[in-house]
Formats: structure tokens, C-alpha cells, sequence
């Protein structure tokens, strides 16, 4: 009879349209059931849409019917929030009182580094006004939205990126916003972005340590916090200010660039 390893290690085949990433690493698999040579699968709707379901349980079928044994497959969909499903070790937050020191920079290569050493690697950028990230990486896909949820845009290497830039008709529009629709835009990137299971997630902060970063320090789990300056006296005073916020809100320091 088939075991519960082999169909969760057959159904990592199964990719979802878009982000290229398999339904087990995006953590959609909610119970695998198996009676005789019947197998049952229920996954989670989050994100995707009806033509991206359907595409998942046909392939889903295919996939388990052709492992021996299995003679029949039935594939249900639930919903759940992105926040039940997400699975992220390590959320690692770049920031610097100061603007222009490089923080996008630094984001992008400690992924890139990351990524290249065999880790499941997700880049939040979270600077709703000023965002770079997807320029940096040449993507402009715009996300796929689905029930519940958004999935993120995969660059060419493989890493998942969500920024407001892709949201918007173009990357060029203002985003004209106060302090606090801004910290509820980052809230909801927390809230409803799919993730899925996530080695490191890192997070590209704005300057100063106003909403954004005072909601990303509250809103995610954060591991630890990478602090990004150039070697001015101004400089480094704004950013004695940064490193004070990480410490009174008991973030770690894992190093400075």
C-alpha cells in the first residue's frame, strides 16, 4: 500500500501556475487520507483562483494515479489564511535610520547568498513609498491574487519578492499615503501574502524608525535585525537611532554593514 511519505514527496511535482513553487513547499497540503487503494487530498484554496485550482487538481490526479497502488484520487479544497499556512524559520529585518545607504542593496545580495546555498528564500519590500526591490531583480509581474490571499512574484533565480510597486498600474505612480495607511499596507502584506514554507524571509525596511518599521518590528516574528550605514558622523548618529528601537523593542543585532 502507498505510504503518507510517498504521496506528500509525489505531490512536491505538482507546481502552481505563476509562482512555479510546489503545492507542499507553499504548505497547501491540509490532510492526506488513504483507504485501500483510494487516496484523499485536501489542500488549501489560499491564493489561488478557480482556473489555478482546477489546473492543481487535475495535475494532483494525474500524479497520485500513477503511483502503484492507487486505483482512485479525490482532491477537496478549504479555505485558510495565508497566516495558518505560512512556515518561515528565520525573518531577518534590514534597516537604517538613514535613507540611500544601501539597505535595498544589501536585502537583495544577503537573498541572493542565500538563495545560492540552498535555502528557501522571500523578500518583502517594505518601503511603501520608495520601493526597489523588484527594479533590482527585473521583475514586474504583477502578483497572482486569489481567495484569500496574494502569491509573490518568483525571480528568474527563484526567490519570492512582494512589493507595493507591483500592485500599482505602474511603477512609476506616487504612492501618496500617511503614516498610517502605510503601516496598515505592511499589515496586510503580513496578513494575507502566501509565503508558504519560507528558510528566511527578509525584510527591507524604509529610513527612520516612524510607522513602517515600527510595524514591522511589531506585526512580523522577527529574528534579528541588520543594520546598513555609510561611514559619516551624521550618518551614524541617525542610525545610533535605528539600533536603539531594535534594542528597546528586544530585536537582536545580528550585525552591521
Amino acid at each position: 500500500m502507498v505510504t503518507d511519505e510517498q504521496i506528500r514527496e509525489s505531490l512536491n511535482q505538482v507546481l502552481v501556475p505563476g509562482i512555479k513553487r510546489s503545492i507542499g513547499s507553499l504548505n497547501l497540503i491540509r490532510e492526506v487520507r488513504i483507504a485501500d487503494q483510494a487516496v484523499k487530498i485536501t489542500l488549501a484554496s489560499t491564493a489561488l483562483n478557480t482556473g489555478f485550482q482546477d489546473w492543481v487538481k487535475k495535475r494532483t490526479e494525474k500524479v497520485l494515479k500513477g503511483l502503484p497502488g492507487v486505483n482512485k484520487v479525490e482532491v477537496d479544497f478549504i479555505a485558510a489564511r495565508p497566516t495558518e499556512l505560512n512556515q518561515i524559520s528565520h525573518t531577518i529585518a534590514v534597516m537604517s535610520g538613514k535613507g540611500g545607504v544601501g539597505k535595498s542593496l544589501v536585502s537583495s545580495l544577503m537573498a541572493i547568498a542565500l538563495n545560492r546555498k540552498g535555502y528557501d528564500v522571500g523578500i518583502l519590500d517594505a518601503d511603501i513609498t520608495g520601493p526597489s526591490i523588484p527594479r533590482m531583480f527585473g521583475v514586474n509581474e504583477r502578483p497572482e491574487l486569489g481567495e484569500g490571499g496574494i502569491l509573490p512574484v518568483l525571480s528568474k533565480s527563484g526567490i519570492g519578492i512582494m512589493s507595493i510597486n507591483l500592485l500599482l498600474p505602474s511603477e512609476d505612480e506616487a504612492v501618496i499615503w500617511r503614516g498610517p495607511l502605510i503601516g496598515r499596507a505592511i499589515t496586510q502584506f503580513q496578513e494575507n501574502v502566501l509565503w508558504g514554507k519560507l528558510d528566511f524571509l527578509i525584510i527591507d525596511l524604509p529610513p527612520g524608525t516612524a510607522d513602517a518599521p515600527l510595524t514591522v518590528l511589531q506585526s512580523f516574528q522577527v529574528t534579528g535585525v541588520i543594520i546598513v550605514f555609510t561611514p559619516q558622523s551624521l550618518t551614524a548618529m541617525i542610525v545610533r537611532k535605528a539600533v536603539n528601537m531594535a534594542k528597546s523593542m528586544n530585536k537582536p543585532i545580528l550585525g552591521v554593514v
